[in-house]
């Protein structure tokens, strides 16, 4: 049970997954959605068989099976969101990689090492240095170069010392986004800029500008030298494709692509066939077989192209690294395409829902307008989009009630998903208005004596109008249908087709007369089993006994800064998670007392198979099996990175976590009370 304030880019919601595969208790198990960005791909030298994958939060993942199967190797650095720029193998050993990375919040980064093939990393050099760019040179691997933010380095003993080469504080030679060596020369350089592209011929000693014929502030984003032919170099910028004849002395702009696609991310040729290039765009993959005379797009026009490789062995093989798609892989140069994501899960998971019904349907949002939602039909195995519809990109949050799927658009409103149209579509709120009438009798003459004042009757008139509130939360109650909104709290009963707003009509002491009023709800929560109602205002706990008629209020035991999550386990316990750590009544709301936990910054809550788990920002979970007396530590799936996202089955014993970008993990919590625990003490709660 859970009700979240305020979202963030980083704070990803959880959900129940009712899997069809058999789960094994005590083991986590990842179960998609499979994909995500793939921010660089490296391959070991002569072939694909071996391929190495960076993520944009410093994630590493291997495949030794040509990318039919993946595996997480390690993370690099620190931080969740060092942005993995290169990788980079020796061609000497496959288990020697090196990868560049730059930290999105602190500014920083460095140059990494790995000597057991990515499983492990170490800081090599250029720590807090946001490097963006490393090369190493053919013929000399213990030559590398580095371009970063603030200059371009040096490395002559395979990185175990760094020496800067270009001159500092200048106004050109900075904002380093690509490198690249001559393959007979390691003392040609070729790097590009934010600006413009520059060569150094002596090792970094005298840098000189190689823009003639570039359009005026390109960003080079990619230089390629010509394996066949060193002076033939080509470059990639924001301006469109170049390439040189002449090691960069003049570049001649490649027509055919349109402006739309001319952010190239990487440009490659055919090992095989140097007459066929291929430019990576945020806007599809193009090629040409005729050195840039004619171009043709070969992939959808909405495929962000972040990365790319060509097998060497067979250049019809190309192998993409996408944003949101994960590895897409082509055996026929681009004439078809398969994903090839198995055991690679990256998604940014922002919320999701299961159908209670068939538990091996469910709904994921991401945070993508290109692919908002995802639906699976058969327990994880496959998913697809599910998004027609929906008019303001992915919405804040997803629900399952019984006959369907509901979503409630960021900027307001509730949507349900209409099957026999394939689409979302609006729901409706429905206001009542009273209206006093006259009703006059047939006039007769009588005498004024007699006379009677005409009867004054109240009239309800109902208008339809457009649900346009905000939409926190829902609870599917056997015979009403209730939404937790900005606007207050809101009931259906008619399967969630027209709406209405349910007061807070407070108990009423005998001989008084106090006014109904309405609040904003952040969550609702409803038993199936009686009339009972838990709703959740910015300062109370409100309970209803009668199915919403009349409320009882309690005030929470602290002011929310943050997410607050709560979960009433029976008519007199409820539990309240938030930064302020977990909270718990026994007496319906009218006191609370602090569960002596070590952690107190709670990121989300479930209650599954008669036990209270929670998570904190750090990744750890922890769980009561006794109401909350006592506190273990709950062995986690190895994610990196805040688990605040929690979801339990409704009537089973799985429980479901979402990490900030590793997807979706299960766990059969049905085994032993203590199975699954790690050796840690119990934290009890304080007593009164």
């Amino acid at each position: 049970m859970r009700v979240t304030l305020y979202r963030s880019y980083w704070f990803v919601i959880g959900l129940l997954l009712i899997l069809a595969l058999p789960s094994k208790a005590e083991t986590w198990r990842q179960v998609g959605p499979e994909g995500g960005d793939v921010q660089s791909l490296a391959a070991v030298p002569g072939s694909t068989r071996t391929l190495f994958l960076g993520t944009s939060d410093g994630h590493i993942f291997g495949s030794r099976d040509a990318g039919d199967h993946w595996e997480l190797l390690g993370r690099i650095g620190m931080n969740h969101d060092d942005v993995i720029m290169s990788i980079v193998v020796d061609p000497r050993s496959a288990n020697t990689l090196y990868a560049t990375s730059w930290t999105l919040s602190s500014h920083g980064g460095g140059v990494y090492r790995s000597g057991d093939a990515g499983h492990t990393w170490q800081l090599l050099g250029l720590d807090g240095h946001m490097v963006r760019a490393m090369a190493i040179a053919p013929s000399n691997p213990d030559t590398l170069v580095a371009g970063a933010i603030d200059g371009v380095y040096l490395s002559k003993d395979a990185g175990k010392h760094w020496n800067r080469i270009s001159p500092e504080n200048h106004d050109d030679l900075r904002n380093f986004d690509s490198i690249a060596i001559d393959p007979m020369d390691p003392n040609t350089i070729y790097a590009g800029t934010f600006h413009l592209p520059w060569k150094t011929v002596d090792g970094g000693k005298n840098w000189a500008p190689i823009h003639q014929g570039m359009v005026d502030d390109s960003d080079v984003m990619s230089i390629t030298v010509d394996q066949n032919d060193r002076a033939h170099v080509f470059a990639s910028a924001c301006s469109g494709i170049y390439h040189s004849a002449d090691g960069g002395a003049m570049w001649t702009k490649f027509k055919g692509i349109p402006p739309t696609s001319r952010r190239t991310v990487h440009i490659l040729q055919d090992p095989k066939r140097p007459l066929t290039v291929y430019a990576a765009t945020t806007g599809g993959l193009w090629k040409t077989s005729d050195d840039g005379a004619s171009w043709r797009m070969i992939t959808p026009a909405s495929w962000s192209i972040l990365s790319m490789l060509i097998d060497p062995e067979n250049s019809d093989r190309l192998i993409l690294g996408t944003e949101r798609l994960g590895v897409q892989v082509s055996e026929n140069g681009g004439l078809t395409y398969r994903a090839s994501n198995q055991g690679f899960s990256h998604r940014r998971i922002v919320d999701a829902a299961a159908d209670p019904q068939h538990p091996e349907r469910a709904l994921v949002v991401l945070t993508s307008n290109f692919e908002p939602m995802l639906e699976t039909a058969d327990g994880g195995r496959t998913w697809t989009p599910l998004a027609a519809g929906l008019k303001s990109g992915p919405p804040r949050h997803v629900f399952a009630s019984p006959d369907g799927w509901f979503a409630a658009p960021g900027p307001g409103g509730l949507m349900r998903y209409d099957v026999s149209k394939s689409s979302w579509v609006s729901v409706n709120q429905v206001t009542e208005k009273t209206v006093p009438s006259a009703r006059v009798a047939t006039v007769k003459k009588v005498s004024a004596r007699n006379a009677k004042t005409p009867a004054i009757t109240q009239n309800v008139v109902r208008s339809t109008i457009p649900f346009r509130a905000t939409v926190n939360d829902m609870t599917f109650n056997r015979d009403a249908w209730y939404a937790a909104t900005e606007i207050g709290l809101m009931v259906s009963r008619d399967r969630g087709f027209n709406w209405t707003v349910v007061p807070f009509s407070p108990v009423q002491p005998a001989g008084t007369n106090s006014a109904a009023v309405t609040l904003p709800v952040r969550a609702i929560r409803g038993s199936n089993a009686n009339s009972y109602l838990w709703a959740l205002t910015p300062k109370q706990l409100e309970v209803s006994g009668d199915g919403g008629k009349t409320w009882i209020s309690h005030s929470i035991p602290f002011e929310p800064r943050g997410p607050i999550h709560f979960h009433p386990s029976d008519e007199k316990t409820v539990f309240l998670a938030s930064d302020h750590g977990v909270f718990i009544s026994r007496d319906a709301g009218e006191s609370w007392r602090q569960a002596s936990l070590t952690e107190l910054s709670i990121g989300d809550m479930a209650a599954v198979n008669n036990a209270i788990v929670v998570s904190n920002a750090k990744g750890s979970l922890f769980f009561s099996r006794d109401d909350g007396r006592t506190w273990g530590q709950l062995d986690g799936p190895g994610a990196a990175g805040e688990l605040s996202a929690l979801r339990s089955r409704g009537t089973g014993s799985q429980l479901v976590v979402a990490s900030a970008t590793e997807g979706l993990f299960l766990l059969d919590m049905g085994s032993a009370p203590t199975a699954s625990t790690l050796p840690v003490s119990k934290l009890s709660e304080p007593r009164p």
